[in-house]
């Protein structure tokens, strides 16, 4: 039976994990599963695991009850330099002294601070006497590794490859692209990768700049598919909406014709369109080019995988603006992709599947030199210490067992810690869903609670402001007409004597829905009613309402004043 290894690709949003069988001829996958990364963890590649990213995969891994000790990660950096070179036709295993030998010629930096690994492109000549090895050579900073390495000690797995994402795909599809010219084209968050499959052979890649991350943004921006409010709930709308609009609705109306009024869902998916625009123009460039430097044999098809391929219409648009078809890969020679994943899309864990196949192997090179450099250091040396050895030993045996009881002593006591840890631990287990519901609850009664209060206004309190104006204008004021809208309020009033006006602005000035300063009087005429004999003055008080939900201190003097009124 096959060793199992865990594969894990670190993406800028969400991790992808996939449980497989180790350099399996056949490929079996136990388990696949996404993990959200929280904070930025990883930047072109290198990777600062947080403590709290540590425990969300450490989660993860014992949920899915993943058992494997082996980890095989896949990387995607700018900072990985490959280069396309011609060796000869050495034997496989001496391809590696070759490879180190010209090195300062592929790369002409200091290579101390690299790791190299390299994979056969193909042959080229046809008699055995002329033949050369075309490899793809590649160099990696050893500090981009650090950080994998950091991460596999927190989660105690042992490192067995760092692969290449292109070349973990290429493990996936070199079966099925065994005859013509195939394009593979994985799509990403942040970048994405155009791969060119001849005969089984791997005959060019290049990395372009651009990946589905502002698509999935701008779906998260638009309450037009609901509310969507992370990018794995985004990734699922696209793939089961017609979120990009075809190309007929994103132009305009014929000549002459008027434009048609959108609605907003058709607005939004015109936003969807935008937004997908600049990677559909960079796949299509990277695909001119290689088409123009081919030998003139057609394109068979152009196959798309990866985080955005099973977006809908994001394949029709790629295929109408290179005029080829274009297909998402939904099955592999010598993979039972259908049964492993028949309930989700494979296409976002293709790097994963295909890391365990045949890596590089970073590591492997790693360890060959350090075995290297102990043989050369143990020859050498020409002093028998044997007898120094012997003592050595015979005083590490002794004040081994005098620890020996203690270091058991505390290995018990932990183990019967960590058992009762465990125990709680479950017990605990049922709180989580009940948590999670208590957050999403939450999170919508403030959502609830913010569109309320920004539809509150003061007139919702108008029958209170009436009855204070009841209860605190003199008897003596008449009111000919009210009128009040979410800011302020008109009064038109009519008393005998200036006084009795200035005494009906000085009590409205202590309204408590009023700003004090904001109570003026814009209007007053005087009126003698010559057959009567009766004076009036006439006259009209604007004042600014408080701001909503607004409560005046208590006082001494207020206390004192409700007290007055109250007698």
């Amino acid at each position: 039976m096959a060793a199992k290894a865990i594969t894990i690709e670190i993406g800028y949003s969400l991790t992808k994990v996939c449980e497989v069988d180790y350099k399996a001829k056949t490929h079996k996958i136990y388990n696949s599963f996404t993990v959200q990364n929280g904070a930025e963890v990883i930047n072109d590649g290198v990777l600062t695991a947080s403590p709290e990213y540590v425990e969300n995969l450490r989660r993860a891994l014992a949920v899915h009850h993943v058992k494997a000790k082996q980890v095989v990660f896949t990387i995607t950096s700018s900072r990985i330099a490959s280069r396309e070179v011609t060796i000869p036709f050495v034997k496989e295993n001496r391809i590696a002294d070759v490879v180190n030998a010209n090195a300062t010629d592929y790369f002409p930096v200091d290579l101390s601070q690299y790791q190299l690994a390299h994979t056969i492109l193909g042959t080229v000549g046809d008699q055995k006497g002329s033949q050369q090895y075309k490899l793809l050579v590649m160099a990696v900073p050893t500090s981009l590794l650090s950080g994998y390495y950091d991460l596999a000690k927190e989660l105690k797995l042992e490192v067995a490859a760092i692969d290449y994402a292109s070349n973990s795909i290429y493990q996936v599809v070199k079966e099925e692209c065994a005859q013509g010219k195939h394009i593979i084209v994985m799509i990403d968050e942040r970048a994405s990768l155009v791969m060119a499959v001849e005969n089984s052979v791997l005959t060019f890649t290049r990395s372009v700049a651009y990946g589905v991350e502002e698509v999935m943004e701008t779906v998260m921006n638009t309450l037009c598919w609901g509310e969507v409010t992370s990018i794995e709930q985004a990734i699922r709308v696209l793939q089961r909406n017609d979120c990009i609009a075809p190309e007929e609705s994103a132009g305009g109306a014929a000549e002459g014709a008027e434009a048609p009024v959108k609605t907003a869902k058709g607005r939004a998916m015109d936003d969807v369109r935008d937004a997908v625009m600049p990677l559909i123009g960079g796949i299509s460039r990277v695909i001119d080019y290689y088409a123009s430097r081919g030998s003139g044999e057609a394109i068979e098809r152009i196959l798309i995988t990866g985080l955005g391929a099973d977006f809908k219409g994001l394949g029709e648009i790629l295929s109408h603006e290179v005029n080829m078809p274009v297909t998402v890969l939904k099955e592999a020679a010598g993979w039972n992709l259908m049964r492993n994943f028949k309930n989700e899309c494979f296409s976002e864990y293709i790097a994963c599947v295909g890391a365990a196949v045949s890596p590089l192997g970073f590591k492997q090179e790693t360890a060959k030199r350090g075995k290297e450099k102990a043989k050369k250091e143990g020859g050498e040396k020409g002093t028998n210490w044997a007898p120094l050895a012997y003592t050595v030993c015979g005083v590490g045996l002794v004040a081994g067992a005098a620890l020996a009881g203690f270091s058991l002593f505390n290995y018990a006591q932990l183990t019967k810690t960590n058992m009762e840890l465990k125990a709680e631990s479950g017990s605990l287990e049922d709180i989580i869903p009940i948590y999670n519901e208590y957050v999403a609850v939450k999170a919508e009664h403030t959502m609830v609670e913010a569109m309320y209060e920004a539809t509150e206004s003061r007139n919702e309190e108008l029958e209170e402001f009436l009855g204070e104006l009841e209860d605190k204008l003199p008897s003596n004021v008449n009111v000919v007409s009210f009128t009040s809208d979410a800011y302020e309020v008109t009064i038109n009033m009519k008393v005998q004597t200036k006084d009795d006006a200035g005494e009906a602005v000085e009590q409205m000035r202590t309204f408590h829905s009023l700003v004090p300063e904001m109570v003026t009087v814009t209007s007053l005429v005087e009126e003698d009613n010559e057959e009567s004999g009766e004076h009036t003055v006439n006259f009209t008080v604007t004042a600014a309402y408080q701001d909503v939900g607004y409560e005046p201190e208590e006082t001494e003097e207020t206390d004192a004043a409700a007290a007055d009124m109250a007698e």
